[in-house]
């Protein structure tokens, strides 16, 4: 007979260490016409890790990328 197998052992097969993963949302500056556009991006916060700061260095690197 085979193992049943639990959704939460579906779960957390394969996970070396708890991670969560965070949708950013935040705005910045077209550099064509000026105006507001959105953008997104999917940051992996580690268990160890100062959430408010990953999720600050990640706007900013952001706006960074897109305002240039």
């Amino acid at each position: 007979m085979a193992k049943k197998q639990t959704f939460g052992d579906k779960l957390t097969r394969g996970q070396g260490q708890a991670a969560k993963t965070v949708k950013v949302v935040y705005t910045y500056t077209s550099p064509k016409n000026g105006q507001m556009k959105f953008a997104e991006s999917l940051v992996k916060i580690m268990a160890d890790d100062n959430e408010e700061q990953v999720i600050n260095d990640e706007i900013n690197n952001g706006r960074v990328m897109l305002e240039a």
